[in-house]
């Protein structure tokens, strides 16, 4: 099965940058270090939560602004879509 998305909305909330860090072993998680959390508006009355981890993630929060509007392509993951690439 082919699970593949593009969208294209504006940035609803200021860019979240965190690091992903486990209480159990007291580290950074091994598989990402870091996360960003976007509410994309895609429609007037219709928001997606989208999220890109590490390298992806650095670039958003360097580069996108609240307000911008932006092209993704990414995969859905539960009811978040999970940011492979900015189409900017």
């Amino acid at each position: 099965m082919i699970n593949l998305c593009f969208l294209s909305g504006k940035v609803k909330n200021e860019i979240d940058f965190k690091f992903i860090y486990n209480a159990k072993t007291k580290r950074l998680s091994k598989k990402h270090t870091s996360i960003v959390l976007i509410d994309l508006e895609i429609d007037k009355e219709q928001v997606v939560k989208a999220y890109a981890y590490d390298k992806t993630a650095d670039w958003i929060y360097q580069n996108i602004d609240k307000d911008e509007v932006i092209y993704i392509s990414g995969r859905m993951r539960d009811v978040k879509v999970e940011i492979f690439e900015i189409l900017y």
